[in-house]
């Protein structure tokens, strides 16, 4: 994929002609991000009703040396309105180290109802886990948390409302941070989500796709037999299996208005790490179901695109272009591309801080000044992981981030 990338950037050098495949490429992403931008989100409903909810639910919560953080989500948990006939609560042990064990056992005595699974080693990552405790579950729906996950009282009711569309797979709730204000980082991270939450919302909206992003995740049991569980062969499960659902067939709903809080990494190393996994996750999956991606239509297919080519593959033709412009004192020739990237991601940007964060005049302008700056750290993210793919395999190393 690189040689192919850096061989289409020479052939625009080389040949000049060829630069009206350029153009044509970028016509396309522009008058598609032109619908992506102006569709119009209705208000969602909030279903806050007190009927009782039509579906079983199952939460899932896969923790590896989490002691810190789960009495925090156990006891959001179980203060939902949602009827508690209605619902369980699997804690996956995933062969924790440290206090885990000893810290279930409190939560045990103190929520009856909890159930534990025990896995004495862990493998297969979060994946594994969640496979391993799938058999044992109930619920109609299935609800996937991380361990510094924290609930409202409202959240499972509205997260299940989707469901009543037979097409809907998948649901993903948006995700805010607890401790968005205890550094510049971890508000930057904050920023980054109300970015996500508007750019999800205006996929979904345009025809495009919606990605899960793992904790706050909800799937409808049917969908997930269909798609086989969860692959344990994958950096990220959510980006996976936001895949297969859809070459499935099925829908994937995103809910700006209801909420899964979660902490924000705290330092660069562990924040490098978590990026370089979910860039090279990200690439895994079009690697994994490239032939099937290329049966796609409509627009669908050209958000799918579109957002290949500018988040994965745009950083690596820059090293080629670059290098050409030095070696022919020629002009770079991918800013058409760069320009579309740019619009997305200012637009997108100020929704986000507008919509999610209410802020206006010069707040809004500094903050989306210093949030577009942090965006930049997706640039050499990409560069570094797939470089380091056409080196050597893929790694397959979840580094777990600390929390509490």
């Amino acid at each position: 994929m690189v040689l192919a990338v850096w061989a289409f950037v020479s052939l625009l050098h080389w040949q000049p002609w060829s630069y009206a495949l350029l153009i044509g490429l970028t016509a396309i992403f522009a008058l598609y991000s032109g619908q992506l931008m102006s569709a119009s989100i209705p208000a969602p409903a909030t279903n806050d009703s007190t009927d009782p909810p039509p579906f079983t639910v199952s939460l899932l919560i896969p923790a590896r040396n989490e002691a810190a953080v789960l009495d925090r989500l156990v006891t959001s948990i179980f203060a939902s309105d949602y009827p508690a006939a209605q619902f369980e609560v699997w804690l996956i042990d995933d062969g924790s180290e440290d206090e885990t064990p000893q810290q279930l056992e409190q939560l045990i005595a103190q929520f009856p109802d909890l159930k534990v699974l025990h896995r004495p080693t862990s493998s297969g990552g979060k994946s594994g886990a969640l496979n391993a405790v799938f058999p044992k579950t109930i619920g109609e729906i299935i609800g996937i948390f991380d361990a510094d996950a924290q609930l409202d009282p409202c959240t499972l009711r509205r997260a299940v409302a989707p469901f009543h569309q037979a097409q809907v797979g998948a649901v993903q709730l948006r995700k805010k941070l607890l401790n968005a204000k205890i550094s510049s980082l971890t508000q930057c991270q904050q920023w980054e989500q109300s970015f996500d939450a508007s750019l999800q919302g205006q996929r979904m909206m345009a025809g495009g796709w919606v990605e899960l992003r793992g904790n706050g995740t909800f799937i409808r049991r049917q969908s997930l037999e269909q798609c086989g569980g969860w692959n344990e062969d994958t950096l990220t499960d959510d980006l996976d299996l936001g895949f297969r659902l859809y070459l499935q067939g099925f829908k994937v709903v995103y809910l700006s208005n209801t909420f899964v809080y979660e902490e924000g990494v705290t330092n660069w190393r562990q924040f490098w790490q978590q990026r370089c996994r979910w860039a090279e996750g990200g690439y895994q999956r079009y690697l994994d179901y490239f032939g099937q991606l290329l049966r796609l239509r409509g627009n669908a297919a050209i958000d799918l695109w579109m957002f290949l080519i500018l988040q994965f593959l745009l950083p690596i033709g820059l090293l080629a272009d670059s290098a050409w412009c030095l070696v022919t004192a020629q002009l770079p020739l991918l800013w058409p591309l760069q320009l579309v990237l740019g619009i997305i991601l200012t637009v997108q940007m100020g929704r986000g801080l507008i919509k999610f964060e209410a802020q206006r005049g010069w707040e809004l302008l500094n903050s989306m000044g210093w949030g577009l700056l942090y965006m930049a750290h997706w640039i050499p993210v990409m560069l570094v992981t797939v470089l380091s793919l056409c080196i050597v395999r893929q790694s397959l190393v979840w580094h777990p981030v600390k929390h509490g």
